[in-house]
């Protein structure tokens, strides 16, 4: 008798809890239909309000304090700054970029987002994170006729301080967006004087989006290698190997230190891997040869597929026979990149790393599968 009842309350509370979860369900998809169905209505009446500000020649009016004062009331919500920007971008899309621009500037002139841009500072983090991405997204709002509007830019750097990776990042977006060498570099210091972590990744994603000179740009950032911390050294280099050959000869002192972090060091074996670089054949070969660190071995035998010559193909050669698989593995890769002719050193290192015997063996494979692809193509 107890057991049945046990049982019954058992199947009674399990379907409670799926009557629990369709009703939980139910109001989730409601909450998301109520949610996209307002942001439709708010992204359509900022584009009615946006057509009222045409003249009869076609033109943008001048806005006025009514009109102003609207605005800022409106969107200091962030729910409404999104559908402002989705009203902006229909806008441009329908009225080009001309009309677009003009638009732009009658709110440069009013100083609405000078206000607003204050008001976001005293917002939840992940609200200035969407403020910053915003003003990215349409970088003219942060300049006006005499170039870049300090007032914004000063005003969203101190969103910096006490927020999270999203709002760092999209403040330092705005500032590449604008093409603000010295508000880059100044963001950056404050980075690294605060001890404010942004990945070098991210870092270096940011500044290649810059749009003004990338070359000064990275002139002044490297200016600060002695200066700034590991982490925003390694993405400042990551971000000049996306386009730069100007640092050949800069570069070459920092890869011979040893004392150097060894990630920078890394980073600066990639650079020249993308950029060949005569007088760093040998200093590759020295890290190929070493043993403390098989990171670096791994990374010069990448590396030195670049570097054709003797001396090259006999230091691959004697990596083959390595303690360490993955520089085993890029010593056989490059030497297949360089096209020497592999079979020659089977014999050598068949008795010494079977291993390394396996590996050139797969390279070997490799290579005469290509050919033969190669061939069956020129024959159809």
């Amino acid at each position: 008798m107890i057991t049945d009842i046990r049982i019954h309350m058992a199947i009674v509370m399990y379907l409670i809890g799926c009557f629990s979860l369709m009703i939980y369900n139910a109001m989730v998809i409601y909450r998301k239909k109520s949610s996209s169905k307002a942001m439709s209505n708010n992204t359509n009446k900022w584009i009615k309000v946006m057509n009222q500000q045409f003249t009869k020649e076609n033109k943008i009016r001048k806005s006025d304090p009514k009109y102003e004062k609207h605005m800022i009331k409106s969107l200091k919500h962030v729910e409404k700054l999104i559908a402002f920007s989705n009203a902006l971008n229909y806008f441009k899309l329908e009225y080009g970029t001309d009309l677009y621009n003009q638009y732009i500037v009658t709110l440069v002139q009013s100083k609405v987002f000078h206000t607003l841009a204050v008001i976001y500072r005293r917002k939840k983090n992940e609200e200035r994170a969407y403020f910053a991405y915003f003003i990215s997204q349409h970088p003219q709002l942060a300049k006006d006729t005499e170039g870049i509007c300090a007032d914004i830019i000063s005003a969203m750097v101190s969103y910096i301080e006490d927020s999270d990776i999203y709002c760092r990042s999209n403040v330092l977006k705005v500032l590449c967006s604008v093409g603000d060498v010295y508000g880059v570099v100044n963001t950056l210091q404050l980075f690294n004087d605060k001890n404010i972590f942004i990945h070098h990744k991210l870092l270096a994603e940011d500044l290649f989006n810059f749009t003004g000179d990338k070359e000064v740009l990275s002139l002044y950032l490297w200016g600060k290698y002695k200066i700034w911390n590991d982490n925003l050294i390694l993405g400042v280099i990551i971000f000049i190997t996306m386009f730069s050959d100007a640092f050949k000869d800069t570069f070459l002192p920092v890869l011979r230190n040893k004392s150097i972090d060894a990630e920078v060091r890394l980073a600066i074996i990639r650079y020249y891997k993308k950029y060949r670089y005569a007088p760093a054949q040998s200093v590759l070969i020295e890290y190929l040869n070493q043993t403390e660190n098989y990171d670096f071995a791994t990374e010069a035998a990448a590396t030195l597929s670049q570097y054709p010559g003797q001396n090259t193909i006999n230091a691959l050669t004697t990596a083959l026979q390595s303690d360490n698989w993955y520089v085993q593995y890029g010593a056989a890769s490059s030497l297949a990149i360089l096209d020497e002719h592999l079979d020659y050193h089977i014999d050598c290192i068949a008795s010494k790393s079977n291993g390394a015997f396996q590996i050139v063996q797969y390279m070997l494979e490799h290579q005469n599968n290509k050919k033969d692809m190669n061939m069956s193509e020129l024959i159809i």
